[in-house]
């Protein structure tokens, strides 16, 4: 079903692609013939549109000279070297700190090999661009990047090494990283509030994971995937963690638990953990966890001083009102760059961008959250009550 789903995301990008135009070619640097489109005479800027002509490494250009004018190639397009010839790229692949904007199956199954290095200026990657590229050793991420979407990287199953997600991310779609083959340290971004089941599906590689402050929330089977860690850190700023969100860690020796409110945890959320490691945990707090629900299954509490980040700090300034709420409710103390709002089983009902005000009147009764991100890049995370 997986591979029918992908055929006819590929059919239908071949489809769009028909409607583009192609208003000049020329050679790059590496060799290779390409197609360009105009997006904008001012600035003069173009995106490669397709190639037919596949081989060995690739340089994308900065630039290109056309007519007596100087384009900066700001995009790469849709499916613009996807295909049957891709196999014929044995080399490397070089994108240029020029490019924007990299469309859907831009390079799906292409076999570049070495690392693949999204320069910081690349806002957007659309789904599956980088998908079954499996001869890529390494990827490092755009520091602009804000969502990596679906199957972006799926089954890229020759990466090796860490893999870190940039603090500008705050959401990594369903199966973004797919079967991927990290073998290293796996880094969260701060601002990913909420990490939805099956982001890294598969990724069974990595040896240890880091979870910073700012996450708050894992979904059901949110990391299923990790089995070797031997080691694990809650931040003091996580809330909630669902069934089997951690059940495969049977190695795990020690865990450390930051919050001072014990995380709402299910039956299974820690399925395979031996209840009787260490669990170090904030000072004062051994009766909140040996009272807490599932908490009360690990026998081997440590109270210990954390070091303080203050990280929670900064977040009294934002206040949303009013809460509860039948209609609307308004963020108060920052400019709202984007917001998204979470039911109570984390499952995301409500993405709005630019606003300060959120309608909530479609919304069932009950208990949310909002996770906002400021103009500043700044992240917080509060709940409302709708009447």
């Amino acid at each position: 079903m997986k591979k029918l789903f992908v055929t006819l995301m590929i059919v239908a990008g071949f489809a769009m692609q028909a409607l583009a135009q192609v208003d000049f070619t020329a050679v790059c640097e590496t060799g290779q013939t390409l197609d360009y489109t105009i997006l904008s005479e001012n600035p003069p800027e173009v995106e490669i549109y397709h190639t037919e002509d596949y081989s060995g490494s690739l340089i994308i250009p900065a630039s290109v000279s056309y007519n007596g004018t100087e384009y900066s190639v700001v995009s790469i397009g849709r499916g613009a070297f996807m295909g049957g010839p891709c196999t014929n790229f044995t080399g490397t692949l070089t994108i240029p700190n020029t490019v924007r904007s990299i469309g859907q199956q831009a390079f799906h199954g292409c076999t570049f090999t070495g690392p693949l290095v999204i320069p910081n200026s690349v806002t957007e990657i659309g789904s599956h661009a980088f998908m079954d590229c499996v001869n890529f050793t390494s990827l490092t991420l755009s520091e602009s990047l804000s969502i990596i979407e679906e199957f972006t990287f799926g089954i890229c199953t020759g990466f090796r090494g860490d893999l870190f997600i940039p603090e500008s991310v705050y959401d990594v779609k369903y199966n973004a990283f797919y079967q991927c083959g990290f073998d290293g340290t796996l880094t969260l971004s701060p601002m990913m509030w909420y990490l939805q089941e099956g982001s890294f599906e598969l990724c069974s590689n990595f040896t240890s994971v880091v979870i910073p402050e700012g996450v708050g929330y894992l979904d059901w089977n949110a990391m299923d995937f990790l089995v070797k860690p031997t080691e694990l850190e809650i931040p003091s700023t996580m809330e909630c963690m669902l069934d089997y969100a951690f059940c495969h860690l049977s190695r795990l020796t020690t865990m450390s638990v930051k919050a001072t409110v014990p995380p709402y945890i299910e039956e299974n959320t820690f399925q395979q953990v031996n209840r009787n490691i260490p669990v170090y945990i904030p000072q004062g707090t051994i009766e909140n966890y040996r009272n807490a629900e599932y908490w009360c299954e690990f026998t081997n509490f440590i109270e210990t001083e954390f070091v303080s980040l203050n990280e929670c700090e900064p977040s009294a300034k934002i206040a949303v009102y009013p809460n509860p709420a039948l209609n609307f409710v308004r963020i108060e103390g920052t400019t709202v760059e984007g917001l998204q709002v979470f039911n109570a089983a984390g499952q995301l009902v409500k993405t709005v961008q630019n606003t300060n005000e959120i309608n909530i009147s479609d919304l069932e009764r009950g208990i949310y959250f909002v996770s906002i991100v400021t103009e500043n890049r700044e992240h917080f995370v509060r709940k409302i009550v709708k009447n």
